[in-house]
C-alpha cells in the first residue's frame, strides 16, 4: 500500500486495486453447455418413456429405454448442431 499526504493532512492509506486476470470462459462455457444437453436429452425423453410405461401400464418397462435412446440421439443432434458445425 502507498501513503499519499496532502499538506496539513495525517496519511491515510489508499487502498490498492484488486488484480484482475484475463480469463476467457467463453469455451468453458460451451463445455458445460454441451455436457448440460448430453444429460438433460436421455433424461427427459427417459422420464418421458417411463411416464408413458405409468400411463399404458406397461409392465416390460419398453417405452423407457427408448426413451432414453431418443434421449442420447437427439441431444447428440443438438450438440452438434450448436457446436459442431463451427
Amino acid at each position: 500500500m502507498s501513503d499519499h499526504t496532502e499538506p496539513g493532512l495525517p496519511a491515510q492509506p489508499t487502498p490498492e486495486k484488486p488484480q484482475h486476470t484475463s480469463h476467457d470462459t467463453r469455451g468453458e462455457s460451451q463445455v458445460w453447455a454441451a455436457i448440460s444437453s448430453l444429460v438433460a436429452g436421455p433424461a427427459v425423453w427417459g422420464g418421458i418413456g417411463w411416464m408413458a410405461d405409468n400411463f399404458f401400464n406397461n409392465t416390460t418397462r419398453v417405452f423407457t429405454p427408448i426413451g432414453v435412446v431418443v434421449g442420447f440421439i437427439t441431444s447428440f443432434y443438438i450438440v452438434y448442431i450448436r457446436f459442431g458445425r463451427n
